[in-house]
């Protein structure tokens, strides 16, 4: 008998497939998505089936060594997902297919089998002979050597009983799953005269819920002392399903809300598109209440026995999301979020596919999430860049695979923001996407007042570039009236920027119109785009002063300094230095919440989807910094945090005002967020886009090289791009090349980067010509010293 031959993604390899033959004693054929274990080299591996080969190889090939599932992980249209991202992002299938795994089913591990409430039905319909079947029936799991032992007794039994529903796979040991830490009734008194090992106990003892381990990060006690807790019976672990939603609590006046006509109409363009493939960009105004259409909608989808997954940015910023959806759907959402242990999230992973949940919501890996009848997909706050993965591979967009997911699951997508991506509201003006507006805050809630500071106008306080007098006079105003403060700081701007503080011009490349980074060496502003260089600039090309202030500082100094200025501030600080536990920024928000803080200080995450009905100012520090970055989308995104953090002012009953210090308060942009007119934005954003053939009129691609020597990264960067314009002439496909240059992050962890940049109106052409160079030409016909990193429609310009 002719054996079957397989294609199989090797993670960790060249994109390419390898084939093998089956397994000598394969009983059924292969499906797409199963795992199964190759000789690979010298070493045994796991791989990904995914096809039957067509043609042999020429060379001598080895049989699969092993089938690890018994069935594929994943249903037909979310293989067909995995294989398009694989396509499109031009990565090994097998990285894709990793991706969507938890991380301990990466490994090489057979499942163990679940002895279901259907084992009698199924082993009597089965003809199991009885003592055999009375002894599996004692065991409440089957192990790998139990179904080996079983199959050699009554052949295919584990099969058959596998299909009649009589076991079902388990990757994981769910009665061994901690799902939460209780105080115990003994401790060992050396251990807690412990200052912090005290303090720990007194938490868990004063706790409405179970703990979860990754407390002790933000209690301080060390691992050790943990486990010694653990050992005496001072904290018991409590097995079984973690509660996933323990720091988020429902809030029951929720439901009670009635949606608002603009609400009404938007619920019932989504549910009326159920079953097809539509895709819908829900623009609304901050506060205007997307959340409560989100709501509304999913439960029109699960009323049709239907799943719903939804995506945020951020897990533990969703606070308001969260409790809205805990409200409507109590114990029926899975929440995919950093705090699950390795075991934790097999487990979730499992029941997600078993259906025990219905809602799955979670930041961009959940694009992944195996749900059983997708029936919708929302998108929260599509604009934010953190949906793009940038490292490791694939590098994906979940904002842009959400859309291809719904349209390969036939089901339609929201995708909601108060400031859309460009590329969205273009998609949507050209009638991709169906428009649906929030013009207006529920119960005619105003929008906060909007003062701009001209900086080169106003003196600093104290020579402090980021405080003065009516900012400080109104932060303290607001917390007399016990009213809360949050003030902003964009902190992407770390990279050295220069601008006149006579006129506030930044120098910008006369090629890209993207800011120039100023190198300290040789006093020369460069272009990290296409390599321009500006020597020796000592002259302002605005007005021809000789006066530049240089950007880029941080939060913490900003916080001891609030200390000083303002007395009566209780400051709390917000950024990616003090949100680092997996709890930690939860556990922030929800001090400032509870007022023990009256001013939140901190850089994006203060931006996104936070509601503080007390924040009646929110002040932004200097919005030039963001202005400024290398980037051709730094307008776009910094007018987005603008939009997003003002609309964190105003949100209850009492009035929001908003105070933006610029040092350009004449630009459009500036006024625009005053204002918060997204549209004037867009169609400035959209012309220069045009103009300059930026997305969404084409597409990019970014070719990083690097190696841990200079002048082989320059060279190789250079020849790559000789071979580049070479084949692309034999193939007449034309591109338009930037660079290479040098990175702005020039050396990361040892190694010299250089970047090259490709823009295409024909983005699949360009793949498919990747695809058949590499086929042709091993890694592109550089050496194995060069590390090539290909970005499809980068984000990550640094």
């Amino acid at each position: 008998m002719t054996k079957q031959l397989l294609n199989i993604a090797v993670p960790n390899t060249p994109n390419r497939l390898f084939t093998y033959l089956e397994p000598e004693q394969a009983q059924r054929p292969l499906q797409p998505g199963q795992r199964v274990i190759v000789p690979f080299g010298r070493r045994r591996a796991i791989g990904y089936f995914i096809e039957t080969a067509t043609k042999k190889p020429e060379a001598k090939l080895r049989n699969v060594t092993e089938i690890l599932d018994p069935q594929p992980l994943f249903d037909d249209k979310l293989i067909k997902f995995l294989k398009w991202m694989a396509s499109y992002y031009y990565v090994n299938s097998a990285d894709v297919f990793n991706a969507a795994l938890p991380p301990d089913m990466r490994k090489i591990k057979k499942p163990n089998y679940i002895i279901t409430e259907y084992f009698i039905e199924a082993a009597d319909e089965l003809q199991i002979p009885e003592k055999i079947r009375e002894s599996l029936k004692k065991k409440s799991s089957l192990r790998p050597r139990d179904i080996t032992l079983l199959e050699k007794m009554v052949p295919g039994a584990a099969e058959k009983l596998l299909d009649k529903g009589g076991i079902r796979p388990s990757w994981v040991d769910e009665s061994g799953v901690i799902s939460g830490l209780l105080l115990g009734y003994k401790i060992d008194s050396a251990l807690s005269a412990e200052k912090d090992v005290s303090g720990y106990l007194d938490k868990i003892s004063a706790s409405d819920h179970l703990l979860n381990k990754s407390d002790i990060i933000s209690s301080g006690i060390s691992e050790y002392r943990f486990k010694k807790l653990l050992d005496c019976g001072a904290v018991k672990p409590v097995y079984g399903m973690p509660d996933l939603f323990a720091y988020f609590k429902p809030r029951p006046d929720i439901e009670k809300i009635k949606p608002t006509d603009e609400q009404t109409a938007a619920i019932e363009a989504i549910t009326a598109a159920s079953g097809k493939f539509d895709p819908f960009l829900l623009y609304g105004i901050t506060g205007s209440g997307k959340t409560l259409v989100y709501c509304h909608a999913a439960r029109k989808i699960l009323e049709r026995k239907q799943t719903v997954l939804v995506l945020v940015p951020e897990i533990a910023l969703a606070g308001t999301l969260l409790s809205y959806f805990k409200s409507f759907f109590g114990n029926e959402i899975a929440l995919l979020h950093s705090a699950l242990g390795a075991r934790e999230r097999v487990l979730v992973w499992q029941n997600i596919k078993g259906g025990k949940y219905r809602i799955v919501i979670g930041a961009r890996s959940a694009i992944f999430a195996p749900l059983p009848d997708l029936g919708l997909i929302i998108v929260d706050e599509e604009h934010d860049e953190s949906y793009k993965q940038d490292d490791p591979a694939p590098r994906f967009q979940a904002r842009d695979a959400a859309v291809m997911r719904a349209k390969l699951a036939g089901v339609p997508v929201v995708l909601g923001s108060a400031s859309p991506s460009v590329e969205s509201f273009y998609n949507a003006e050209q009638g991709r996407y169906r428009l649906l507006k929030l013009t207006r805050r529920p119960e005619e809630a105003a929008i906060p007042l909007v003062r701009l500071i001209d900086l080169r106008e106003e003196p600093p306080v104290r020579d402090n570039p980021f405080f003065t007098h009516p900012l400080l006079r109104m932060i303290r105003e607001s917390l007399d009236k016990d009213q809360q403060v949050i003030l902003y700081l964009n902190r992407r701007g770390f990279s050295p920027r220069i601008k006149c503080t006579d006129c506030g011009h930044t120098p910008e490349c006369p090629h890209c119109n993207i800011s120039l980074t100023y190198h300290k060496s040789g006093n020369r502003l460069m272009c990290h785009f296409c390599g321009y260089i500006n020597a020796g600039y000592n002259i302002c090309a605005g007005c021809g002063g000789d006066h530049f202030v240089y950007l880029g500082t941080g939060t913490q100094k900003i916080e001891d300094q609030i200390g000083e200025l303002v007395k009566q501030a209780r400051v709390v600080r917000l950024d990616s230095d003090s949100a680092s536990g997996r709890e930690r920024a939860h556990l922030i928000l929800s001090d400032f919440a509870s007022k023990k803080y009256n001013l939140l200080l901190g850089t994006q995450m203060v931006t996104k989807g936070i509601d503080f009905p007390d924040v009646s100012l929110v002040g932004v520090l200097m919005a030039d910094i963001g202005m400024d970055m290398p980037d051709f989308r730094a307008s776009e995104k910094l007018f987005a945090k603008l939009i997003q953090v003002a609309g964190r002012s105003g949100r209850g009953i009492i009035p929001g005002e908003v105070v933006i210090q610029t040092f350009r308060p004449e630009l459009d942009l500036i006024d625009d967020a005053a204002r918060q007119d997204y549209e004037s934005f867009y169609a400035r954003e959209i012309q220069s886009r045009r103009e300059l053939l930026y997305p969404p009129f084409s597409h990019i691609i970014n070719f990083r090289f690097a190696s841990v020597k200079e002048d082989a990264a320059i060279k190789q960067s250079l020849g790559f791009k000789d071979r580049l314009e070479a084949r692309l002439s034999e193939v007449g496909l034309k591109v338009q090349i930037l660079g290479p240059a040098p990175c702005p992050l020039y050396r990361l962890r040892g190694m010299y980067r250089r970047h090259m940049f490709v823009k295409t109106k024909s983005i699949l052409k360009f793949i498919g010509f990747l695809g058949t160079w590499e086929q042709a030409e091993a890694n592109y016909g550089l050496p194995s010293s060069i590390r090539l990193t290909i970005d499809i429609d980068p984000y990550d310009m640094m």
